[in-house]
């Protein structure tokens, strides 16, 4: 029979985390909105280069720039348009949106593989969401302990920081011991011990 983890629904996706994105709400606040501005992003792995985009703007769209490879392993050349809406809140202001491409569906990420589509044409999922539940309660007492010292590397409560109050310190101490709970629960549990 199978191993752990396995018939897990979200175990052979591929994750958002791992893929190129387009955030809007990054090119927004990097200005490359405004009607003819032209931008590239580039992305790396072990410090070198792999890939790249070239983004200009026009109107309520943005013109992407770039090249991908085929299945067969030979390259093309992608240019296509990307609208984006704007909508306004309830409390004023303005929010953007990409219509995604392949479904017009309104995203703030756009994910990029031959083309540049939403989370769900693509068919990711974040990696939290095939996490089991001593997974959960690891990342939430690593949450505790980095909000309480930056700096460490162990997963263990640190001390107070200086000039934190007590009753921070406690609430998160106790938040800590309530995740350290369901981590040994979900351990014994996997293992058989005590049920």
């Amino acid at each position: 029979m199978g191993g752990y983890g396995s018939g897990r629904w979200g175990s052979r996706k591929p994750k958002a985390e791992h893929m190129k994105r387009l955030n809007l709400v990054r090119l927004r606040r990097d200005g490359a909105l405004r009607s003819g501005a032209a931008s590239t992003i580039g992305w790396s792995c072990g410090g070198e280069e792999t890939s790249s985009i070239g983004i200009v703007a026009a109107g309520d769209a943005l013109r992407l720039i770039y090249r991908a490879r085929n299945g067969d392993g030979s390259w093309f050349a992608v240019d296509e348009m990307v609208r984006f809406l704007v909508t306004k809140p309830a409390f004023g202001g303005e929010r953007f949106w990409f219509a995604c491409p392949g479904c017009g569906r309104r995203c703030r990420v756009l994910f990029g593989g031959v083309r540049f589509r939403c989370r769900r044409c693509h068919g990711l999922r974040y990696s939290s969401q095939s996490e089991t539940r001593a997974d959960r309660a690891s990342r939430g007492m690593w949450k505790v302990v980095r909000r309480l010292d930056p700096r460490t590397d162990f997963n263990e409560l640190p001390s107070k920081p200086k000039g934190m109050h007590w009753r921070t310190y406690e609430r998160l101490a106790e938040r800590y011991a309530a995740y350290d709970k369901q981590w040994a629960i979900e351990a014994m549990r996997r293992f058989g011990i005590g049920l």
